[in-house]
């Protein structure tokens, strides 16, 4: 046990030193949404008249509020716009061609995962005669105002205005409204907690716990609360970025039919959708049945005190066969799936609801990222969910005044336990490599220096799982007092980290690369 846990927590400490080595041998991966091609480039000269301006971007964009907003000389001009290939290029169309004068397009669009960047390129026409041979002086602009922009490298045009320097962006001054970000971060926080919880209970119920059929119903509720709660995070999340694409940014516009209609637009519309879907499910299927065991695991090593000294009243510890007689030392029970397949599709609907989120949408390779993202996923859940779940049944066996029998769970739980958190450390590095392209942006962008903070706080409950591992729970089952409240304490510690890191993991999804 003792050694599981220095794995465990060795698995950890490394997860930071080989970021960088990976990054060393990674080449770049185009993770970001962004604008590649501005036609009329950004600082341009143009001569003649210009009768639409074109931007192309990285994926697939939506635009958000205004859209594009056209300017000459700082008054508003009437413009028009729409895409041929599906939102990865827009063309912008003046009521009349621009003739002459300095213009300036502010564009708001969102990328394939809903995170709003906004934008500006400005460009000057001047009357053909004016200007012969004119050629393009590319100028770089601020970001929006109010926030900070980060310069995103643009493509080379093979227009004669090519721009080689960089359009500046940033996130879309609407989107960061207070309210519309509290409520986004809320939801994304309860829908990930859990998804993490729902999940990860369910796979430490039908593969670890051998106990009581009070146990088995404590992970139903565990269940079932957290299907009403996937629900309610995911109602959060759409009136948030429903927000996004209204008019006025604002969450009192989030039920309008043209701010609902552009966020049906994107994949993470599927994504939700797909996250109620699985919230019903928990609802549905998560029922589990008691099963009687036999053979090695209905006596075990720590369960036979543990099993017959806790009050199960009203109801009996097992349901005897047939012709025998009830004997609580000798028995017990383990949790079954009424529904499995239901109970499978739901799981997949809900991790599969991650692969729509976040910036792995438009991470690559698309393969790798899927690949690493479900592994991640799945992992955390059956770490965070079951050292949650376990922690709940110990100190509820523990409130009954009973042998815990912390030491059979804990050994029967280190085997998944372990191999999730090596998959977690590996997935995780995957998928940084894949969302940023240099080492350096770990420090230099939000995303990295947040992503940071949770791999910090994970290493803090990695060691206190090893306290736990190596000092509380061998003595648990002892006569020796202080034990009980030594392990409260602990769990208390690590369950508020725990819930700390779904929060940072619920920020990073927003947080810009």
């Amino acid at each position: 046990m003792r050694g599981v846990a220095r794995w465990v927590l060795l698995v950890w400490l490394a997860w930071c030193p080989a970021l960088f080595v990976v990054f060393g041998f990674a080449s770049p991966a185009a993770a970001h949404f962004k604008l590649v091609k501005a036609v009329p480039a950004d600082g341009a000269r143009v001569s003649g008249a210009v009768g639409e301006v074109r931007l192309t971007f990285s994926a697939p964009g939506t635009p958000t509020g205004a859209g594009f907003r056209l300017s000459r000389d700082g008054e508003a001009v009437a413009v028009t716009s729409h895409t041929p290939d599906g939102g990865r290029t827009w063309l912008v169309h003046p009521a009349a061609p621009l003739t002459g004068g300095e213009f300036a397009l502010r564009w708001s669009v969102a990328a394939p995962d809903a995170h709003p960047l906004t934008g500006d390129v400005a460009f000057t026409v001047v009357p053909s005669a004016a200007a012969p041979g004119a050629t393009a002086t590319p100028r770089p602009t601020a970001g929006s105002p109010g926030h900070a922009g980060h310069g995103v490298p643009g493509l080379p045009s093979a227009s004669p205005s090519a721009h080689a320097g960089g359009h500046a962006v940033g996130h879309t001054a609407d989107a960061e409204q207070g309210a519309v970000r509290f409520v986004g971060v809320a939801g994304r926080w309860l829908s990930y907690g859990a998804i993490l919880l729902g999940v990860g209970g369910l796979v430490f119920a039908l593969t670890t716990l051998v106990g009581t059929r009070r146990d088995i119903q404590l992970v139903q509720v565990w269940v079932r609360a957290a299907g009403l709660t996937v629900a309610a995070g995911a109602v959060l999340e759409l009136a948030a970025l429903a927000a996004v694409f209204s008019a006025d940014g604002g969450l009192a516009s989030a039920a309008g039919t043209q701010a609902l209609t552009a966020l049906s637009r994107t994949p993470v519309a599927a994504g939700l959708g797909l996250r109620l879907a699985g919230a019903a499910g928990l609802l549905v299927a998560g029922s589990l049945e008691a099963a009687l065991i036999r053979g090695r695991h209905a006596v075990g090593r720590h369960a036979a005190a543990t099993v017959a000294g806790i009050p199960t009243d009203p109801q009996p510890l097992v349901v005897p066969t047939v012709g025998e007689a009830p004997d609580d030392d000798a028995h017990r029970v383990r949790a079954r799936a009424v529904r499995p397949v239901l109970l499978g599709v739901t799981v997949a609907l809900l991790v599969g609801s991650f692969l729509l989120d976040g910036h792995t949408v438009t991470a690559r390779p698309r393969m790798i990222v899927v690949a690493a993202d479900v592994a991640h996923t799945l992992a955390a859940a059956v770490w965070v969910g079951g050292v949650l779940l376990l922690a709940a049944l110990l100190l509820g066996r523990a409130r009954l005044g009973a042998p815990t029998g912390a030491a059979e769970m804990a050994v029967r739980f280190s085997v998944p336990a372990t191999a999730a958190v090596t998959l977690t450390g590996v997935a995780g590095v995957a998928l940084t490599v894949a969302i940023l392209d240099r080492p350096g942006h770990l420090v230099s962008t939000s995303w990295g220096r947040v992503l940071l903070v949770k791999v910090a706080l994970v290493a803090v409950v990695a060691v206190i799982g090893l306290y736990n591992s190596r000092r509380v729970v061998p003595r648990l089952d002892d006569p020796v007092p202080g034990g009980t409240r030594r392990l409260r304490r602990t769990v208390l510690v690590e369950a508020v980290l725990m819930v700390a890191v779904l929060l940072v993991t619920a920020i990073l999804v927003n947080a810009g690369t």
